[in-house]
């Protein structure tokens, strides 16, 4: 919000609790060589003087920073460095760099604390050759300000400043070119959706840099609006958080800030115990500076808000249910199948079962498929529904069920295994010439369903045609399952004849086919005759009263008695 302005609140136990914990992290990051990038979303001016008209205004550092400036004898020499039994104290080195930036430095411990530097200044003090640190900052009148200050003068190129929001500038800037990431997030709060915009933000960075660590100032106030941004963090964030709350007054008030709080994602190991120890050490000297009333209040908290066990099983894939993975292992385990045989589609009219859609159901021709189960599709090595009569056929000539037989997989595979035709035995009186040759068809018809004659039984599909009974010269085929035509079933012989009862045999047929075809020729030619005397005799008596003789034209010519046409109807 361009309203606001840092400059009346410099200094404050809100900028002492941020700033102490971003120094305090930036060094543990900086530990490792890997090149850090540090985002600062709000930067503000990064330098304010405590004697600006602003600052002396409401004077907020006075029960902040200046209480710890006025005890730093407990851990700095007369020279501003720490003293030995503290070096390795965050508290120790964040006031010896804050004594090293007074104008008057050089005093020693004479100095005055008349400057306070902003979040640019404390991240910018820790780069190295490598790192960089990307400053965003809306307010002209701070960016003026900033450019002026000694973050941007003594960083040396590593500090770039840019008048962007904060906010939209950061998901611009992530995933970074370096290997690690570190954003400080402090914006104003001012307007109510301010907590929901910084939720939004940060899922979105962690959901494009995962390991990114990220650091959240937010104000404690007695309306808890700092609780829907903690408990949407908590719902959707994937990284482990804990959280630092400093409270310098109780929260029954209406109105003001009563604490600060922090909230660190993807803090560095052994974090938490090294800032809350440096913590006490604040609280301590806060409460023998502030009054009675607030001096009860000082307290500072800090807690897992997201454990890194609770985070680790939330990143973890979650179990799939049991009928679930059953489904999916039958479903790769048919497309396999399916990839591995070759399926054909049967004729409509041999298959009888239909899908649910109406589709012929395929059929699978390869010896390494399995027999399915009704209503699906069925394999080669599978028994086929077969008819009786077909079973019948099967056992007659010999055959194996067709089930049992090795389909070739190639056309030409099929053509190279079929077996050579017998040679046909002619009939009596019979020589080998075009009439042999329109016979050899039938004869392998009926010759080719024999087994044992020069095919290998089983080496490719055994046609199942029908076999005639009797053959073009005259022979009954034995092995024939078809039945005499009804013309050729059994008749009655004349009673002389020994053999009255009996069925005819083929030539006998032949006899009596030939018989009955002449004797219906006889037949229709003596019904000729009987038709061209009666239509003379007509015409002869139409012809008496005539112009003419009877049976001739004025030519004297015979007329013919020839039908001219169709009799009508």
């Amino acid at each position: 919000m361009l309203a606001y302005q840092h400059a009346y609140h410099a200094g404050n136990f809100a900028d002492l609790h941020k700033h102490l914990l971003a120094t305090t992290l930036a060094e543990q990051l900086l530990r490792k060589e890997s090149p850090v990038t540090f985002i600062d979303t709000h930067a503000g001016r990064g330098w304010y003087p405590l004697a600006a008209r602003e600052t002396e205004q409401l004077r907020e550092y006075e029960q902040g920073v200046l209480p710890l400036w006025q005890v730093r004898d407990r851990w700095l020499t007369d020279a501003g460095e720490p003293k030995s039994p503290s070096a390795d104290k965050p508290l120790a080195r964040w006031l010896a760099r804050l004594a090293d930036m007074q104008p008057d430095a050089a005093k020693g411990s004479a100095s005055e604390l008349s400057v306070y530097p902003g979040s640019p200044w404390w991240l910018s003090q820790s780069l190295r050759r490598g790192d960089r640190l990307l400053a965003y900052e809306l307010h002209p009148g701070e960016i003026y300000h900033f450019d002026q200050a000694p973050v941007q003068r003594d960083s040396l190129g590593k500090v770039m400043r840019r008048q962007q929001d904060g906010l939209s500038g950061l998901l611009a800037a992530v995933p970074v070119t370096t290997p690690r990431v570190a954003v400080l997030i402090d914006p104003s709060y001012e307007l109510k959706n301010d907590y929901r915009d910084v939720a939004e933000v940060v899922v979105e960075t962690l959901r494009k840099s995962r390991h990114a660590t990220i650091m959240i100032w937010y104000p404690l106030l007695p309306a808890g609006r700092q609780h829907d941004l903690l408990e949407r963090l908590k719902k959707h964030s994937p990284a482990p958080m804990w959280r630092s709350e400093l409270t310098i007054d109780s929260p029954e008030g209406e109105h003001g800030m009563y604490g600060s709080g922090m909230l660190v994602i993807n803090p560095p190991w052994q974090f938490d115990r090294q800032f809350s120890t440096a913590m006490q050490e604040v609280v301590e000297v806060l409460k023998g500076a502030l009054p009675a009333p607030q001096s009860v209040a000082v307290e500072h908290k800090g807690l897992w808000w997201l454990s890194e066990e609770a985070a680790r099983e939330r990143n973890e894939p979650k179990p799939m249910p049991r009928e679930r993975l059953l489904s999916l292992r039958k479903l790769n385990q048919k497309v396999k199948r399916d990839s591995d045989v070759e399926v054909t589609q049967a004729k409509p009219k041999r298959e009888k079962l239909k899908r649910g859609e109406g589709w012929a159901k395929p059929r699978v021709r390869n010896d390494s498929a399995t027999p399915k189960a009704k209503g699906k599709r069925h394999s080669a090595t599978a028994k086929p529904k077969t008819s009786i009569k077909a079973q019948v056929k099967d056992e007659v000539h010999g055959h194996s069920a067709p089930s049992q037989k090795r389909v070739s997989e190639k056309p030409a595979e099929r053509k190279s295994t079929a077996a050579v035709e017998p040679t046909r035995p002619r009939g009596k009186g019979e020589t080998a010439g075009k009439g042999a040759g329109k016979d050899s068809a039938s004869w392998s018809d009926w010759s080719s369903s024999v087994p044992g004659k020069g095919r290998r039984e089983g080496s490719t599909r055994v046609s199942m045609r029908s076999t005639p009974a009797i053959g073009r010269d005259g022979q009954v085929n034995p092995n024939s399952t078809t039945k005499l035509p009804r013309k050729y079933a059994a008749k009655q012989r004349p009673e002389d004849n020994k053999d009255v009862g009996k069925p005819l045999d083929a030539r006998e047929a032949r006899a009596l086919r030939e018989k009955q075809e002449s004797n219906a020729m006889r037949g229709k030619a003596a019904k000729g005759g009987a038709s061209k005397e009666s239509s003379s005799k007509s015409a002869a008596g139409k012809t008496n009263s005539g112009k003419s003789a009877p049976g001739k034209d004025s030519s004297g010519k015979t007329q013919s008695n020839k039908p001219r046409g169709p009799r009508k109807p």
